[in-house]
């Protein structure tokens, strides 16, 4: 059954129980904690900053990281009760309620392990850079993103250069090993690799489905190239040829992603993310207390 095939009557009845569910609030941990504070540091209003509206900057910026948090818990929220209601039907009726409620509430977590790591390496990098230029006026106001000539474009970082020039400028601050860890942590191989790498598949290729359906099935491959060989007892024998690719395509097959267990994974990388978030403010209060003592 696909989801136009489901009666106003049968999609009245999942709402009903979908409903239920949120209101019963039975969902597992962080699920079941309120939403992380929208004011966690305060004292970034207080503080000496070297330049006008910083405490603006750092603010906001923290409020957006502070968002996108609270949208993803609000998200698997969502994702988990309606799990409890798939429970409740046939495997029909479930795939079609799955195809019309569930799939874009997964599809949004998905993405939200890379999409987070990469905003706290940008948040994090622009509040620190502020407070170490705020504690000390002989710190330069220059980051490796800058361009290097007065009319050139500013560079895009990879993550790992993003990442590298954050431990940089974090290095000073105590908890900051603890702050890289976690966020190192987040959207890692072990995750990408039980997701079938579905955030970069989905953006730049085909994305495996959930729980039905195969992708991918035909696949094109750059491999060794190989020749046939006659041996002396004129049997031919497949040999590589040193040095040389070649095209060869094949049958492959992307499995569908168990829906249960997606959604498992997406919460474990939540965590992660909330403890990041933790070590952070604890971090940038840290900080912020320097600027005080100068």
């Amino acid at each position: 059954m696909d989801a136009e095939a489901l009666t106003t009557d049968q999609r009245r009845e999942a709402f009903e129980h979908y409903l239920m569910t949120l209101e019963a609030g039975s969902f597992p941990t962080p699920l079941n904690e309120p939403p992380l504070p929208y004011d966690p540091c305060p004292q970034i209003r207080h503080a000496r900053w070297r330049l006008p509206m910083v405490e603006q900057l750092v603010e906001d910026e923290l409020s957006e990281l502070t968002n996108t948090l609270n949208e993803w818990r609000g998200a698997l929220r969502h994702w988990y009760a309606w799990l409890a209601v798939l429970d409740k039907y046939d495997e029909q009726t479930a795939w079609g309620l799955q195809w019309e409620f569930v799939e874009s509430i997964a599809f949004q977590c998905l993405f939200y392990p890379s999409a987070t790591r990469d905003r706290f390496g940008f948040v994090v990098t622009n509040a620190l850079h502020q407070t170490r230029m705020a504690a000390d006026d002989s710190y330069e106001d220059a980051l490796d993103q800058d361009p290097k000539k007065p009319d050139g474009k500013a560079r895009i970082l990879s993550r790992s250069e993003r990442e590298k020039q954050l431990l940089r400028i974090a290095e000073p601050y105590e908890g900051h090993s603890a702050f890289m860890n976690h966020l190192q942590s987040l959207d890692g191989r072990s995750y990408r690799n039980e997701t079938y790498d579905y955030r970069n598949r989905a953006s730049h290729a085909i994305a495996p489905r959930l729980s039905v359906g195969l992708t991918n099935t035909v696949v094109r491959r750059i491999v060794p190239a190989t020749k046939l060989v006659e041996h002396e007892n004129g049997l031919y024998k497949v040999e590589v040829i040193p040095n040389k690719r070649q095209v060869s395509y094949g049958f492959g097959g992307l499995l569908p992603l168990p829906l249960r267990g997606v959604f498992a994974a997406n919460l474990a990388e939540s965590k992660i993310a909330q403890a990041c978030f933790i070590s952070y403010v604890d971090m940038l209060n840290r900080a912020i207390e320097d600027i005080a003592k100068r």
